[in-house]
C-alpha cells in the first residue's frame, strides 16, 4: 500500500487476497466468514491501520452524513419498534465509531411497507448516503434516490434486488419453528399473521411453514390475517381455534402478534402451553418477560445493524461494486411456550 494517503478497503481487500465483501462483512463482525480469511483480513486491518470512510472523510474535509430513515404506517412511533431499536441502535454506534454524522428521517409506507414518497433527506444534497430500515423500495423510487445518495436496506427489499441489503433467512427459520413443534408431537399447526401477499420477511416465513408441512404430508391451518395490529390479529386468531379444535400450536409471524395471542387465547380458557404451545419469531424483549416465556427465532439484530453499516462503508468506498446481500440465520431459543399436545 502507498504511504501517505488513506487506505481504502480496496487496498486491505488486495492486500489480504479477499473480495471487498469479505472485508465488509470482517468489519460487521460476522462469523460466516472463513476463519483463515478473516485472520488474514484482520491481521490487514490492523497493521494498514484501515478505518471504513477515513479515506473518504479525509478526502472531503468533514464528517460524512449518514441518514437512517425509518418507516411510519399509519402515525406510528418508529422509535417504539422493539424490533428495530436495537439494530437501529447499532447502526448508530457503528457511525459514532467512525466518526460520522448521523440524521433522522421518516419515509410513509403503505400496508405492506412499500414507500410511498421519497424522503427529502434522500434527495435534497443534505446526506451522503442513508439506511432504510424495513421497508421495500419500488424501481422509480431506487432511481430518485439512489442518484442523489447511496442506500443500504436493512430487514429491507428492493425490486431485483438492486440495493445492497441484509435480510433474515425467514423460510429456514420457520421451517426450524415448525420442526420444533412436530418434534414435540403437534400435527395440527396454524399460522398467525401472514397473508396471501404481504412483505417479503412475512412471505417467507409463510412459505417455510407451508413448504414444512406439505413436506410431511400434514393439513395447513391459515390464520390470514394483516400482521401489524396485533390486538386485532389475536382477536381472529382465537376466534380460529375455537372453530378448529384440532389445533394444538400456533406459529406466529412475529413476536408482538404472539404476546397479544398468548394473552387473549388464555383469557378464553386456554391453557399454554398444556393446550396451545406457542412459537414466535423476532425474540424481540418481551418474548423473555411474557409466562410463560415465548420459545421463538432468534434474529442478532446488533449483527444486522453492523453488517448494514459495513454495507454502505463498501458501497461509498467500492462505487463500482455489484449489489451485496447478507443474509442472517436466525436461531431457535427454546423457552417455556412448547409442550406435547394435549387436547381439550
Amino acid at each position: 500500500m502507498e504511504t501517505g494517503r488513506f487506505v481504502t478497503m480496496a487496498d486491505v481487500a488486495v492486500s489480504a487476497r479477499a473480495s471487498t465483501r469479505d472485508v465488509a462483512l470482517v468489519v460487521a463482525a460476522d462469523a460466516r466468514v472463513a476463519a483463515d480469511l478473516r485472520h488474514r483480513i484482520a491481521n490487514v486491518i490492523q497493521t494498514s491501520g484501515y478505518r471504513p470512510l477515513k479515506a473518504i472523510q479525509g478526502r472531503l474535509g468533514r464528517p460524512l452524513r449518514l441518514a437512517i430513515v425509518l418507516k411510519t404506517f399509519r402515525g406510528d412511533d418508529p422509535e417504539a419498534n422493539r424490533f428495530y431499536a436495537p439494530v437501529v441502535s447499532a447502526i448508530a454506534q457503528s457511525c459514532l465509531k467512525y466518526g460520522t454524522k448521523i440524521v433522522e428521517a421518516r419515509m410513509i409506507v403503505d400496508d405492506h411497507y412499500g414507500m410511498l414518497e421519497v424522503p427529502a433527506a434522500l434527495t435534497d444534497g443534505s446526506c451522503d448516503a442513508a439506511f432504510l430500515v424495513g421497508a421495500q423500495v419500488g424501481g422509480l423510487v431506487i432511481e430518485q434516490s439512489r442518484a442523489a445518495c447511496p442506500i443500504v436496506l436493512v430487514d429491507g427489499y428492493s425490486v431485483g434486488d438492486r440495493l445492497d441489503s441484509v435480510v433474515t433467512d425467514n423460510v429456514a427459520g420457520a421451517a426450524m419453528a415448525l420442526e420444533h413443534l412436530i418434534e414435540a408431537g403437534h400435527r395440527e399447526i396454524a399460522l398467525l399473521g401472514t397473508e396471501p401477499v404481504c412483505y417479503p420477511s412475512m412471505q417467507g416465513r409463510r412459505t417455510g411453514y407451508m413448504a414444512t408441512l406439505e413436506a410431511r404430508g400434514m393439513r395447513t391451518h391459515f390464520m390470514d390475517t394483516g400482521y401489524v395490529l396485533g390486538e386485532a390479529v389475536a382477536i381472529l386468531g382465537v376466534d380460529y381455534v375455537k372453530r378448529h379444535p384440532s389445533v394444538t400450536a400456533v406459529f406466529g409471524a412475529n413476536d408482538a402478534i404472539v404476546v397479544h395471542f398468548l394473552q387473549l387465547v388464555r383469557d378464553a380458557g386456554y391453557r399454554v402451553p398444556d393446550e396451545m404451545s406457542l412459537v414466535g419469531f423476532d425474540d424481540i424483549d418481551l418474548a423473555s418477560l411474557v409466562m410463560p416465556t415465548l420459545t421463538t427465532l432468534a434474529i442478532d439484530k446488533r449483527l444486522m445493524g453492523r453488517a448494514g453499516f459495513a454495507l454502505l462503508a463498501h458501497r461509498l468506498e467500492v462505487h463500482a461494486a455489484e449489489p451485496v446481500h447478507i443474509v442472517l440465520m436466525p436461531s431457535l431459543i427454546q423457552r417455556e411456550s412448547v409442550a406435547p399436545p394435549n387436547p381439550r
